[in-house]
């Protein structure tokens, strides 16, 4: 008898608990926001150095003392003009004991190849061995690779013999001299550097982080130490990031460049959207699981609610996300504890007078 009154009561506790209602609504979680601003420290302006576009560094094939240098930087030069010279002795004497080889060698493949036909004679009359006359062919065949060795030795000389002059490969002028006469020079030591007489160009090393948000044919400012300053616009932006951490990106005038020197240094500013990057904390970045899928939470000022967004990321400086698009200067995002949230879920913003919410 005990036993039922206490599951009758048990059971009438039960029905009594089913008719509370939980409440409606949950207290709105409190969430740490920040600012959508413009990267800290990426900068919108770079050191270029002027260059000409068509430029060459000019060194011999072949090793040599040099004899004469026949300009100055400075100078200007024809398309075809003779601007130094190595000692043609050395060269012409290369030459003569190659073509003296050679003879030799021709000398001994005539001569092998007569002992062939002789041999092959022999054996067709039954009088020569098949080991004699096999042992005769390989080395006729051998006297024969030997001239042609040699015939190439001689072009090769008589090439290096041609060489020994560096010509202008185009009209332009001399921009820098490393070597003078009498030094010995190893092949492909640059001699001189020969700028073109046409497209002038600006070469900066562009942040790495930058990188994204630059594209081909944007539009820049090259500012001269005088304050000139000309219209620029990007021309190519490399692949490789030189030591991890820049990018050399190429700047070209657009028009008649003013007052461009080769080798002068200028600032490059750049106009539009590559300097108006964005930048979030890197706890505000929720990585998509494909490319182009990144988002962040936004928090909606109007109504207390977080939407989340989709954002096209440009790339990382430090502790900060780059933002090329989906964002707006100004717009706060949740910057922690993205994990436990959800699109249009309620929250307030953190005061710093409050504790952060653990549920």
């Amino acid at each position: 008898m005990i036993r039922v009154s206490f599951a009758l009561a048990s059971l009438l506790t039960l029905l009594s608990g089913c008719d509370r209602h939980p409440a409606d609504a949950r207290m709105p979680r409190t969430v740490l926001l920040s600012d959508a601003a413009v990267a800290p420290g990426a900068a919108t302006s770079f050191t270029g150095e002027v260059r000409q576009a068509q430029r060459a560094r000019l060194s011999f094939d072949m090793p040599g003392r040099l004899a004469t240098v026949t300009v100055q930087p400075g100078d200007t030069v024809a398309a075809g003009q003779v601007l130094a010279t190595l000692d043609p002795e050395p060269g012409r004497l290369r030459l003569a004991q190659v073509q003296a080889e050679a003879s030799a060698a021709d000398a001994e493949a005539a001569d092998r190849a007569e002992q062939l036909r002789q041999q092959q004679a022999l054996f067709d009359d039954g009088v020569a061995s098949q080991s004699t006359l096999a042992s005769t062919r390989a080395a006729e065949k051998a006297a024969r690779g030997k001239a042609n060795a040699a015939r190439a030795a001689v072009a090769l000389a008589a090439r290096d013999a041609r060489h020994a002059a560096i010509v202008a490969p185009f009209a332009g002028r001399v921009a820098s001299r490393a070597e003078e006469p009498g030094q010995d020079l190893a092949a492909g030591q640059t001699v001189l550097t020969l700028d073109g007489a046409g497209q002038a160009e600006i070469v900066a090393f562009v942040p790495r982080a930058m990188r994204a948000t630059l594209h081909v044919e944007d539009e820049a400012t090259a500012i001269a130490s005088d304050g000139t300053s000309t219209t620029v616009r990007v021309y190519r932006i490399g692949d490789h990031a030189d030591r991890g951490s820049t990018v050399e990106t190429l700047f070209r005038p657009v028009g008649v460049p003013f007052g461009l020197i080769p080798g002068q240094f200028v600032q490059v500013r750049l106009a539009g959207a590559a300097a108006d990057s964005l930048s979030i904390p890197l706890t505000a970045w929720i990585p998509g699981d494909r490319p182009g899928q990144d988002s962040v939470f936004v928090f909606d000022d109007a109504n207390g609610q977080i939407h989340r967004r989709r954002i096209r990321v440009a790339g990382h400086l430090g502790d900060r996300v780059l933002v090329a698009a989906g964002l707006a200067r100004g717009e706060r995002v949740v910057s922690g504890g993205t994990a436990f949230l959800s699109d249009g879920q309620a929250v307030r913003a953190f005061d710093g007078a409050s504790q952060v919410e653990g549920h």
